[in-house]
């Protein structure tokens, strides 16, 4: 099934690689770090003109992506893009590590091939995979996945390359994205900002293009396998990264209260809860 038909992902490419798109991107970064940013000081940041900010907030605005102020702009996001991946691992560090044991003990098996995601729950199963006593092939775009997967011998580690972004730990460009064009791993190890029956879906963050690429390869894999931890759940953010029917099992936490696990067994996909050895379908 695919996410989004080819003239509507063109689209997409080619304002996530215009000079508006690039623009756009930037404020709504400047905007997750700062909180609240006046015109003056967006074009002091950007080096624009009053109007041209102006018209890009009021576009921002219109798509609910911000919220306009006198004088200026504030954020309507979450500062997920703006933290540093190992500062973000500590936020519900124990559920993070929870669902990689999992994955590590009842999904990856010797010899297969293997898409490791970014962000901290995949970072959390970087770290245990780094001590497996068998062959895998790992692609990643995570540089601290990379350096903790590196003193595994048994692993067979690739990245695509590309633009480095330090807060989020991800390597996002063009070049990229068509990396994995040719790509077909076994599984692609992925993780969300939020998971409802609407969908998997990523916050705003420094490169649009982010979102682009976990669509590419989901197309591309032959399973999916969501990492989340309870607190994604029934959340909506802004990029939609695939339909819940593309995920083929979520994996989370053991430790979610009584209407959040209800919650994921309403989303009509395999669910698989860590410290839980039963699979739990809708």
């Amino acid at each position: 099934m695919e996410i989004i038909n080819e003239a509507n992902q063109l689209e997409l490419q080619d304002y996530a690689f215009s000079k508006k798109g690039v623009r756009q991107n930037r404020i709504l970064y400047l905007l997750l770090k700062n909180k609240s940013m006046s015109t003056a000081e967006l074009c002091n940041e950007l080096n624009c003109s009053s109007a041209t900010i102006r018209n890009d907030l009021r576009e921002l605005d219109r798509m609910k992506l911000i919220k306009r102020i006198f004088g200026g702009a504030a954020t309507l996001d979450d500062t997920y893009g703006c933290i540093p991946m190992k500062e973000h691992l500590e936020y519900a560090r124990s559920e993070k590590e929870l669902i990689a044991e999992y994955v590590v003990t009842n999904i990856i098996k010797p010899g297969q091939s293997i898409i490791l995601d970014m962000g901290s729950t995949c970072l959390a199963l970087a770290r245990q995979l780094s001590n497996i006593d068998f062959d895998l092939n790992i692609i990643t775009n995570s540089l601290l996945n990379a350096e903790a997967l590196s003193q595994n011998p048994h692993i067979y580690l690739s990245m695509p390359g590309g633009s480095y972004s330090i807060p989020s730990d991800t390597f996002d460009c063009a070049w990229t994205l068509e990396y994995y064009e040719n790509i077909h791993p076994d599984y692609y190890l992925t993780s969300a900002n939020g998971v409802s029956t609407s969908g998997v879906t990523l916050t705003m963050t420094t490169d649009m293009t982010r979102a682009l690429i976990k669509q590419k390869i989901s197309e591309k894999a032959k399973k999916v396998v969501l990492l989340c931890d309870h607190n994604k759940i029934n959340k909506t953010c802004f990029y939609h990264m695939c339909d819940i029917s593309q995920i083929d099992l979520v994996v989370t936490d053991d430790l979610c209260s009584p209407d959040e696990r209800k919650a994921f067994l309403n989303l009509g996909v395999d669910v698989a809860f860590a410290e839980d050895t039963q699979f739990s379908v809708k």
